[in-house]
């Protein structure tokens, strides 16, 4: 029964981008706002899904996205403190890792796994809780690479 289930936790790829997304504006000097274009050649990913994960944490106040030439993303205020659980939980949804109903488990009811899993993955966020945007990306090491990338960027662009 359990190698019919998928037991890992993964995140969406939407979630992943945000939260790069998040980090790497947070991390921003505040001299100027950061690209669209900018957070996808940093990281390799598509300007189409950056648009939809900005739009997305422009809408949950966590990024202000100004619009014209010299617009683009600034954190919102505020979002330097939400933890990661936070961020997460709205992201992805409050999907339980299996669904005993669909397709029909024979043992339904009767099984102690889908209360284990679901109290694991209460867990995974109540670990995350404990973590802010502002602690992730303010990490030193993280921070350090986040701001090389920010001056990397300013450089190919100057250039």
């Amino acid at each position: 029964m359990l190698s019919m289930i998928a037991l890992t936790m993964q995140l969406t790829r939407f979630s992943d981008y945000a939260l790069r997304m998040l980090m790497y504006v947070s991390r921003g000097d505040g001299s100027r706002p950061i690209t669209i274009a900018e957070v996808g050649q940093q990281f390799d990913i598509s300007h189409n899904h950056l648009v939809k994960v900005a739009a997305r944490l422009s809408k949950l106040g966590w990024l202000t996205a100004t619009r014209g030439r010299h617009g683009g993303l600034q954190l919102g205020p505020g979002a330097e403190r939400l933890s990661v659980g936070t961020i997460l939980r709205e992201l992805e949804g409050h999907r339980p890792i299996i669904d005993c109903a669909d397709p029909p488990c024979a043992l339904n009811g009767n099984c102690r796994l889908k209360r284990a899993l679901d109290e694991a993955h209460e867990a995974f966020y109540r670990t995350l809780d404990g973590l802010t945007l502002g602690e992730v990306s303010g990490n030193s090491r993280t921070a350090e690479s986040i701001i090389s990338l920010h001056r990397d960027y300013q450089s190919r662009r100057a250039a």
